[in-house]
């Protein structure tokens, strides 16, 4: 018996192409035929002749237009304005599948309407040409018009003419008639290189002025994005706070006196996290995650034998970098205590060296050992940076009595005057404890007591008064040990099982904010970069040895935590300390043990 039933099967790549190609050629044809146009385009009083489903099926802007229900709809001739006959017979050729002419003079008009009707290989191949044309003379209109009209391609070429020539650029008068929101992204991208960080100040005070009466209002919203890290103290002063307009922005003056502090501040550098003080990819330093690891014995044979190795990890190459490792004879052993001062790291104490003290020079890359060595011995203490000071507190010193070996004392080192004092005592002697720097007041949280419990409350030394104060049992039930860092004028702290607490230091009080997974555990270190929490974290079977990077997000909601794979295979391991540090781009170019 016959069957009926008929096959089905996908059409041939060389079928599809045939038929593709008979298609356009079709359509081509009918755009000399009159006779079966069911629409009028009217442009500059001239009527054209076109097809409906033609229209809609190339251009969303029609197809949208045909769909609407609005009067168009139902016309059967529709005028198109702002738009010049010429423009249009490229335009209709391109929806046709006809040839069409893009030349130095009608290129921009082109571009203009193929982006109006959304004719992507026309708006594509409009963006081609004048990006062979562009030049520094025409690169700034260029940048307006892609922003304008969403030119990707277009933007993508213009970006390398108007960040490294931006010196030349804002001097022009082209600038002056920029869109806020052009000026806005050419002044907040991390690729703009200017001579330095007064330029950025200075054109963007002459498009301000350019037209005052309706600008000056963006003043705040434009100053937010510029790195005034990099300002001089000089400029700052001499300029910037004798600008009554800047004086009169709420917006920024606050941001110029946070530049201020910054800079009479210098204990203080790597608690600022906004946007001012972002360092943008032409600096001649970078932003790290610097850590103090033991020597890989498996991999450095004895290059590194009892030594420590100092990592960098840059978070704009997704590299780890080794800095230079602390000489063989300098080694302070292990439960060292290490603070970032300017861009300069202090480290105190250790197994090996009770008293020590020894400073990372980053302008140099290199270790010294001071001649001033402290009072007290210790391991296992804390360490802070307060105005023009390092201060060491507690920790543990198995040479002392039985009984006695779990410290109290509070030691200052004086940059300056490179002399160590007794400042005071804690009042619960402890080992092991989270600090935090905030204002002039040291925060230590926790700790390990002479019994070996853990402190419950948070210790306050004000080094001013020099007297300590008490937060008591506000840590109670929290796992120790703890992690704190100061975020985006928050105060963080995270707990050995995972809690992550919003600590309002002035109302004393712990919000909970998130609970992390378990495989961010153990946490060996944490650093902040551009408001985010960079967590590095050890696996169950090594709690000691660095094994993943992650990076977390509270300000958003939910609050986010993603992995962060480095680019090399090579990592630092044990970690025993890690810290937010700045660090000159020539010393990132090399890893031992590769």
């Amino acid at each position: 018996m016959a069957s009926n039933s008929g096959t089905t099967g996908k059409m041939s790549n060389n079928s599809r192409r045939k038929f593709i190609e008979t298609m356009i050629a079709g359509i081509s044809e009918n755009s000399q035929d009159d006779s079966m146009a069911d629409v009028d385009i009217i442009v500059e009083d001239e009527k054209f002749p076109c097809h409906r489903l033609i229209l809609a099926t190339m251009s969303p802007y029609f197809k949208a237009m045909f769909h609407s229900g609005m009067v168009e709809t139902r016309e059967r001739s529709i005028t198109i304005p702002g738009i010049s006959k010429s423009a249009f017979v490229q335009v209709r050729a391109s929806m046709y599948g006809s040839d069409y002419n893009i030349t130095a003079d009608n290129a921009l008009e082109l571009l203009h309407a193929a982006a109006l009707f959304q004719i992507i290989p026309l708006q594509e191949a409009c963006e081609e040409f004048l990006a062979k044309e562009m030049d520094m003379e025409n690169c700034l209109m260029l940048f307006k018009v892609a922003r304008s009209c969403n030119c990707k391609v277009l933007l993508e070429r213009c970006r390398p003419f108007v960040m490294e020539g931006f010196n030349g650029l804002w001097k022009s008068d082209e600038f002056e008639t920029l869109d806020l929101e052009d000026l806005e992204s050419i002044v907040r991208d991390d690729d703009l290189v200017p001579v330095d960080e007064e330029q950025i100040c200075e054109a963007t005070l002459k498009w301000v002025e350019a037209d005052l009466v309706n600008r000056k209002e963006y003043l705040g919203r434009l100053f937010r994005h510029i790195r005034l890290v990099n300002v001089s103290p000089e400029y700052l002063l001499e300029e910037l706070y004798n600008k009554e307009l800047l004086l009169n922005d709420e917006n920024c003056k606050r941001y110029l006196d946070e530049v201020r502090d910054y800079h009479i501040l210098p204990a203080r550098r790597h608690e600022f996290a906004s946007g001012r003080f972002h360092l943008r990819n032409s600096d001649d330093f970078e932003e790290v995650i610097l850590a103090l690891t033991e020597y890989d014995m498996e991999r450095s044979g004895s290059f590194y034998q009892d030594g420590k190795c100092l990592w960098a990890y840059s978070h704009h190459q997704g590299r780890w970098y080794t800095l230079a490792p602390i000489p063989l004879q300098q080694n302070p052993g292990t439960d060292f205590s290490v603070v970032s001062f300017r861009n300069d790291l202090y480290l105190t104490g250790g197994t090996s060296t009770l008293k020590n003290l020894l400073k990372y020079d980053s302008d140099r890359n290199e270790w010294a050992q001071c001649d001033a060595n402290m009072k007290r011995g210790r391991y296992n203490h804390m360490m802070a940076a307060v105005r023009e000071s390092v201060y060491v507190l507690g920790g543990y010193n198995a040479k002392m009595a039985e009984g006695n070996n779990v410290q109290g004392s509070i030691e200052e080192y004086n940059v300056n005057s490179r002399r160590w004092r007794t400042m005071g005592e804690l009042i619960t002697s402890v080992q092991c404890a989270a600090t935090v720097a905030i204002g002039e007041k040291i925060y230590i949280l926790g700790g390990k007591q002479e019994d070996g419990s853990h402190y419950d409350g948070i210790q306050i030394f004000d080094t001013r008064q020099r007297e300590t104060k008490v937060q008591a049992g506000i840590l109670k039930g929290l796992a120790q040990p703890l992690r704190v860092i100061p975020v985006d004028g928050k105060v963080i702290i995270i707990t050995a099982t995972g809690e992550v607490y919003d600590y309002r230091y002035s109302k004393v009080k712990l919000s909970l904010v998130k609970r992390l997974h378990h495989d961010c555990l153990p946490i060996l270190g944490v650093a902040h970069y551009r408001g985010y929490i960079m967590l590095l974290s050890a696996s169950k079977d090594k709690p000691l040895v660095f094994s993943k990077l992650f990076r977390l997000e509270l300000r958003c909601s939910p609050t986010r935590l993603d992995v962060v794979s480095p680019k090399n295979n090579t990592k630092p391991k044990p970690i025993h300390a890690c810290l937010r540090g700045i660090v000159n781009k020539q010393f990132l170019y090399h890893t031992y043990f590769q």
